[in-house]
């Protein structure tokens, strides 16, 4: 028996379901600045294996929480209004496929004025489904923290995709963290994109510690007046892992705000890829585009790519970029080895101190030390053979 896929059962989604085949055929590959992803193995189906046990939901007495089976009876009216409108239905070859294979499907609803003060943690599964989609909604001057937990304890011998599409209404404001721990010997597609309206503020916090090939494409598109996005991603790719960061921030509305700050180290045979795009559009007046990226090498056959991009299309903005790409500093190694560390730990230290100049940003103390906690776990897999006594 293999894993079941969706079924849509209201009209106008299995319209869109039924095209999927079709469109796949017919679009392109998603465009991913400075990186060639034609022969990347996005598009390896799954093999017949027994079907996961059914998934069971979190719960929260203030929101709608459910899996889109059900939300096509309870919730249509939700799917109807928000489905779609961040990540557009089979755009491009990635999300025909996605959708042509979709194992799961949930729905989270935020109501209007909601004002959690708690973390809402979530985890998604890649052992469940190799294709999955999350959709989140927040409502009218709501607050609210989300932490997910992105993981798989199997290697997978297929590709997998995961789609976050995210609304934010009027006045909301969401704090978005993540930690991606997947692994897969074909390719990862991670697309988060969110849709922020007036005055909507939304804050990502992500660490990508991926095993295999994998693209992390995160969009913020800034439509209503006053809208912010402000991203802090760290990365690592060790062994001949691939990863590529593909990070923007497009900002269509006056006064708003869009920041990018990524780090990421690469190692062994790895490539790391981080490419930050802020773009304001014409008629986004006094618009802000920032965005940092810093990547680390700790190896002479590994290769890095940091590539901040500004495409401004109006006068009256701010806008700036930094980037670097550098060895690790040998003076720290020696210093710390004089005092007694070995080499590996030392580089341990060396990294981890990079990186936490970034998580230090999460307020969360203890969220920020499960990030912490998954960066450890990935530092501590890396030359695994090596003490760090």
């Amino acid at each position: 028996m293999t894993q079941q896929l969706f079924a849509p059962t209201v009209n106008w989604l299995k319209d869109i379901f039924d095209q999927s085949q079709q469109a796949f055929e017919n679009t392109r590959l998603p465009t991913i600045e400075r990186a060639k992803i034609e022969t990347w193995p996005l598009f390896v189906e799954a093999q017949s294996r027994p079907s996961a046990a059914e998934r069971k939901l979190a719960t929260h007495p203030d929101l709608i929480i459910a899996d889109w089976q059900s939300a096509q009876t309870d919730h249509e009216e939700l799917l109807k209004k928000y489905l779609f409108q961040a990540v557009p239905a089979n755009q491009d070859k990635v999300s025909a496929f996605q959708l042509a294979h979709l194992n799961h499907g949930t729905l989270i609803y935020v109501p209007d004025n909601y004002q959690g003060n708690e973390t809402f943690e979530w985890e998604q599964n890649f052992d469940d489904g190799a294709h999955q989609y999350l959709l989140l909604a927040v409502g009218k001057n709501s607050q609210f923290t989300f932490f997910e937990k992105l993981k798989q304890n199997q290697v997978a011998n297929h590709s997998q995709s995961y789609t976050v599409e995210i609304i934010l209404e009027d006045g909301a404001n969401l704090h978005y963290m993540a930690i991606d721990q997947t692994k897969t010997d074909q390719a990862s597609y991670i697309r988060r994109h969110a849709l922020a309206k007036n005055d909507a503020h939304i804050q990502w916090s992500i660490g990508s510690f991926n095993d295999g090939a994998t693209i992390v494409d995160l969009a913020s598109n800034l439509k209503g007046k006053g809208s912010h996005a402000h991203l802090s991603e760290v990365a690592i790719s060790n062994q001949n892992f691939k990863q590529i960061l593909d990070t923007k921030i497009s900002n269509y509305g006056n006064h708003s705000i869009g920041h990018i700050n990524q780090r990421g180290v690469v190692l062994d045979q790895a490539v790391l890829t981080m490419n930050g795009i802020g773009k304001i559009f014409k008629n986004a007046k006094n618009a802000d585009a920032q965005q940092e990226n810093r990547l680390l090498m700790l190896s002479d056959q590994a290769r890095g790519d940091a590539n901040p991009i500004l495409l401004i299309d109006e006068f009256e903005v701010t806008a700036g970029h930094a980037a670097s790409v550098s060895k690790v500093d040998d003076s720290q190694l020696w210093y710390l080895m004089t005092r007694g560390v070995n080499r590996t730990k030392a580089e341990y230290l060396v990294i981890r101190g990079f990186l936490m100049q970034t998580l230090n940003q999460i307020k969360d103390p203890e969220r920020r030390q499960m990030m912490i906690d998954a960066l450890d776990l990935k530092l501590e897999s890396i030359n695994s053979g090596d003490s760090l006594d």
